[in-house]
């Protein structure tokens, strides 16, 4: 896909997208004449850095907030691979950046996800909006996959942090209409990376599937039974937790 390509689909992707009262609100991104003026991914990258205010001044939700409505933000969608395609749409954000190194991400990343209540998708109509929301909240959830949030996680503050995303998994059952494959992936990939930083030991006949590298690494699903199998060891893991 060329970078002009690129740049027109994300701009479609980000039609339609549910803006909130943020300090730091995007004064260029698509739908302006600033975002149109602008011919090359890199120079739409640049134009989304937050400027004019101290980045000190905004809380740990707020970054995050910023960051959820960053215009990449849904372009991971449009990569073979989801990690390397959130990697690519937040690369050298100012934003994301001074998010993760706050000792409270984790503890906020968990807090905005778990209060959102997924259900209200269901009172959508609008394709478009259906389909914004969903990118965003699988987004959120690719966020949570990120080693360098997933390592300041150690002891029971884990157990309790994979059994708040335990809890939406079940919600995302109820919902397998709306959420996709890759929702469901990712919440395999957070069990997966954080229960082996907890010490938790994967069954080997999951270590051993073919595909589970490129699962690990960067969220490619080669192997439908690598999400079942994880999946259902994050059951057991909850309930013996």
């Amino acid at each position: 896909m060329t970078k002009a390509s690129l740049c027109l689909i994300i701009t479609l992707l980000s039609f339609g997208a549910a803006g909130q009262t943020l300090r730091w609100n995007y004064p260029c991104k698509p739908g302006t004449e600033c975002w149109s003026a602008l011919t090359s991914v890199e120079e739409r990258q640049n134009a989304c850095q937050i400027t004019g205010i101290d980045l000190n001044t905004l809380s740990t939700e707020e970054l995050l907030l910023i960051t959820m409505e960053h215009p990449f933000f849904r372009s991971y969608v449009l990569h073979d691979s989801p990690i390397d395609g959130m990697g690519f749409s937040l690369e050298g954000f100012n934003g994301y950046e001074a998010f993760v190194a706050r000792k409270d991400a984790v503890e906020t990343l968990a807090e905005v996800y778990t209060r959102e209540d997924f259900t209200k998708v269901k009172q959508m109509r609008d394709s478009v909006q259906i389909g914004n929301y969903t990118l965003k909240w699988t987004g959120l959830e690719l966020l949570m996959t990120d080693q360098k949030l997933l390592s300041k996680i150690s002891g029971e503050e884990g157990t309790i942090y994979l059994k708040q995303i335990h809890d939406k998994l079940l919600v995302k059952t109820r919902l397998t209409g709306f959420f996709g494959g890759t929702s469901f992936a990712t919440s395999a990939l957070v069990f997966y990376r954080l229960a082996k930083n907890l010490g938790y030991e994967i069954p080997q006949d999951i270590l051993s599937k073919e595909g589970i590298d490129l699962f690990e690494k960067k969220l490619i699903v080669t192997n439908s039974s690598i999400v079942t199998s994880l999946l259902a060891h994050f059951d057991r893991f909850v309930e013996r937790h």
